[in-house]
């Protein structure tokens, strides 16, 4: 990888063109586990459902709950981690207490269901803000949240992604295919950033994490088709199943460029299921998901 400042000039004017809200950087001084993630970067995302600030909270959490959060994800052994429904910075704070070889960054246009960026003290995370054309509907769709990192010899962006969900609250059949078409639309703008990103600079490498709300093995209204059958891009976790539902594929993905999936150890992608370590009363405190993680390999320069 050629020596460069973090964020090049025109990579910069590419990004701030379709991004309303510009976070900070987040770095902290280097630490003894750096040197792991210096061979092996291990992404995540985990939806945390209803994380408050612990002020009338819709699933209030004991401090034994958020002890075994924390415990759950540094069991799981990721280094960067997309979070969401995480309601402000007071609630990411409160999990914080319990990772203080973590820091974070929280959006703020989700209203109570934020995105957020957990990751190692240490490694050179630029969070670039939200993305806020994937907000179709706003109060029914959340934005994105970004990222720029560099660990070990390779640096790529990173992209958090919660996508409008078919629930319980979509009552009739008018309504569940609004919710499709939602999540549909928001793929096609995931789509055209990384087209867009891959037009306008030499960046190969491309992360998308998150609660995508769907499976890419759906056979009847598929809503994931434009990102699986993009030529660019794989899902490291299509074959996963759900936690929860045995019979079910999970609806958490780590999606890579195929630049960036030359680097997939083959056979990392797992989803940490909680409700195999704790009583199912526990893990249901903790969240209706699991965390989804994947190892990768950042020992061999990038070509671009």
């Amino acid at each position: 990888m050629r020596q460069r400042a973090l964020i090049r000039p025109h990579i910069l004017l590419l990004v701030l063109s379709l991004l309303s809200v510009v976070g900070g950087c987040y770095s902290a001084g280097r630490k003894p586990d750096q040197e792991r993630t210096e061979k092996t970067l291990t992404l995540g995302t985990f939806n945390v459902e209803w994380f408050g600030d612990g002020i009338n909270d819709r699933k209030p959490r004991t401090e034994e709950d958020l002890m075994r959060l924390a415990e759950t994800i540094r069991r799981s052994g990721v280094d960067i981690l997309g979070l969401q429904e995480v309601e402000n910075r007071r609630a990411l704070e409160r999990l914080l207490r319990f990772l203080p070889e973590f820091t974070g960054f929280v959006g703020s246009l989700g209203g109570q269901q934020n995105l957020a960026l957990l990751y190692r003290r240490g490694l050179k995370v630029q969070v670039l803000g939200e993305y806020t054309p994937l907000m179709l509907q706003p109060g029914r769709t959340r934005p994105g949240l970004l990222a720029y990192c560099q660990v070990g010899k390779t640096d790529f962006y990173l992209m958090v992604v919660h996508l409008k969900s078919t629930s319980r609250y979509d009552s009739t059949e008018q309504m569940r295919q609004l919710s499709r078409q939602l999540r549909l639309l928001q793929v096609q703008h995931l789509v055209r950033w990384v087209d867009s990103l891959y037009a306008a600079t030499s960046e190969r490498d491309v992360v998308i994490v998150g609660d995508f709300n769907d499976t890419p093995r759906r056979k009847q209204y598929p809503t994931l088709t434009p990102l699986v059958e993009h030529p660019e891009l794989v899902f490291v976790t299509e074959h996963l199943r759900s936690c929860r539902y045995a019979r079910a594929y999970t609806i958490d993905h780590i999606v890579v460029s195929r630049s960036f999936a030359r680097r997939y150890h083959d056979g990392s992608a797992q989803v940490v299921n909680v409700y195999a370590r704790y009583p199912f009363e526990q893990a249901e405190r903790l969240s209706d998901h699991c965390p989804v993680v994947a190892q990768f390999d950042v020992t061999f320069p990038d070509h671009e």
